[in-house]
């Protein structure tokens, strides 16, 4: 239902084998938001959509020569 719900099980597949493993074998995003469910984490597809366009900007942004001026200067 959010996206520190995505990033939570992101966390899990991350840190769990069995997570993992489960994952790897889903083949669509509705298997991906099932497994997460199943185990208890509030995600939708909606989610993922949000995920992967917040990833992108802060990606753009990582490599963009403007991060530089939202910067704060260094303590």
């Amino acid at each position: 239902m959010s996206r520190e719900a995505v990033s939570d099980f992101l966390h899990a597949v991350e840190h769990s084998q069995r997570v993992r493993h489960a994952a790897a074998s889903c083949r669509s995003d509705n298997e991906l938001i099932a497994l997460a469910n199943q185990l208890g984490f509030l995600v939708n597809q909606a989610d993922l959509n949000q995920d992967s366009r917040d990833s992108a900007i802060t990606q753009w942004f990582e490599i963009s020569r403007i991060t530089s001026s939202f910067q704060s200067p260094p303590t």
